[in-house]
């Protein structure tokens, strides 16, 4: 089996790679195109990947990886087949519980069945389908799929600028799309006449005013939940509840295969759109009776459950997951830097140095995502801690309230 790497951005090649790799029963691992060689390198060793598509030019050169280079600018004809619905499919990152980001493997069957749920419950049948967020995530994966399975028209962005997706929804009459309060909040700033109904998801501010925003113009807005390990778009409000309701994240399961429950207030779920575990990994996040322990909060509403926080130290830069580890250790490899500490502030990155601070944002310049890299860095004598059963603990609150 081939374990085929896609770093490439949104279109038609992408999706041809992955459905063609999926006819031939080969393990898809998405990349995000904002990482740099660096992080291409430790997915592609951790992963095993065999082949890498990439576009010419795209920063291949710097990657020692032992694999096979596929140009994605020249590719044959789709291959046809409908593969092994229980083979695993596809790997995305996520942020896990440790510094390097976990690899979510989903089968075919899985992503194809929350796919038919998504059409449903988005009504994407008969419609047109923005796919504006990346394909590498499953936020993005999963409205195209949900558009497939509908048999809706699809557009693809392969980055998002407002006024270019304004002029797209105008031009094509797209009548659906997904999407980041801040991409939303930019879009209406420019005309989207056609569209009629949107699922969002909110990392950076109040949802209310985004709803009520679209409301003004015609547009039914709610706000989703989801993750890598349960795929995206899992539940959302009714679009004929109220603009609060629509507001908050959580709402109904989309599917009566998904069961949701909040047990000791956290969130967890079972039905079959939930990975079947990490690749190459040993954790076992699952309860004894089968449910994915998510490790968000929630709690139950007449809706059926509303997610309230996440309940690990997992930052949101940029609608990304990242653990804190990931950039701290990458700071601490810096000569001068004794100690590094790494919170969210705003919807980015702060750090906290102990050591020497010059040259800790031009380093992670070069090495790191563009959303990874501290917005700010303040320098500590020492970092504040506190003890506990398993040894000190930074006081992340403690470097909230400095931030």
């Amino acid at each position: 089996m081939r374990r085929l790497a896609i770093w490439l951005p949104n279109g038609p090649e992408w999706v041809q790679l992955a459905l063609d790799a999926k006819a031939r029963g080969d393990l898809v691992i998405a990349i995000n195109t904002r990482f740099r060689a660096r992080e291409v390198q430790d997915i592609l060793t951790r992963s095993e990947a065999t082949h890498l598509a990439c576009l010419p030019g795209n920063g291949q050169d710097a990657i020692q990886a032992d694999v096979e280079l596929i140009d994605a600018s020249d590719l044959g004809d789709l291959e046809a087949g409908d593969g092994d619905p229980d083979a695993p499919w596809m790997v995305f990152t996520s942020s896990g519980t440790t510094g390097a980001p976990k690899l979510v493997v989903h089968t075919q069957r899985g992503m194809d069945a929350h796919a038919a749920a998504v059409a449903e419950s988005f009504g994407y049948r008969d419609g047109v389908v923005l796919c504006a967020l990346p394909l590498c995530g499953v936020f993005g994966f999963c409205t195209y799929l949900g558009a497939r399975a509908a048999g809706a028209k699809t557009v693809f962005l392969d980055r998002f600028d407002a006024e270019h997706a304004s002029a797209l929804i105008e031009r094509e009459g797209v009548t659906h799309m997904t999407g980041t309060d801040v991409m939303f909040q930019r879009l209406f700033e420019h005309p989207t006449h056609t569209l009629r109904e949107a699922g969002f998801a909110a990392f950076n501010r109040d949802p209310r005013p985004l709803v009520d925003a679209a409301d003004e113009r015609g547009i039914t807005l709610y706000q989703c939940y989801g993750a890598s390990e349960i795929q995206a778009l899992v539940a959302h409000a009714p679009a004929e509840a109220s603009a609060q309701e629509r507001s908050r994240a959580g709402g109904t399961p989309i599917s009566d295969q998904i069961d949701v429950r909040i047990v000791d207030d956290e969130i967890q779920v079972k039905g079959p759109n939930v990975m079947a575990g990490y690749l190459n990994e040993d954790e076992d996040p699952f309860t004894d009776d089968g449910y994915y322990r998510t490790g968000d909060l929630g709690r139950e509403t007449e809706l059926g459950f509303e997610y309230l926080s996440r309940g690990g130290d997992a930052l949101r830069l940029s609608g990304f997951l990242v653990h804190p580890r990931e950039i701290e250790a990458f700071i601490e490899t810096l000569d001068g830097v004794q100690a590094a500490a790494v919170i969210e502030h705003e919807g980015h990155a702060v750090a906290f140095v102990v050591g020497e601070t010059e040259g800790v944002t031009e380093h992670c310049q070069a090495g790191l995502a563009g959303y990874k890299v501290p917005r700010r860095v303040i320098a500590l004598e020492s970092l504040p801690t506190t003890p506990s059963a398993n040894g000190e603990r930074v006081q992340r609150a403690q470097l909230h309230r400095l931030a």
